[in-house]
């Protein structure tokens, strides 16, 4: 799965992506009260471990 991709998922699960600062490619995802940092690199392939890592955070 692309970042791209799975950056569209988790805003259609209902989480909030916020930039992390200014020319940063890494947003703040929340969900609910917890929270999580989710790097955005487009098109490319996202590892595993990554996504699994962003998924177990804020608890989606």
């Amino acid at each position: 799965m692309k970042y791209s991709e799975f950056r569209r998922w988790l805003i259609q699960q209902g989480a909030i992506l916020v930039k992390h600062r200014r020319g940063s490619s890494h947003f703040k995802v929340f969900s609910g009260d917890r929270q999580s940092v989710f790097p955005d690199h487009g098109a490319k392939e996202m590892p595993e471990g990554t996504r699994k890592k962003i998924l177990k955070d804020p608890g989606l």
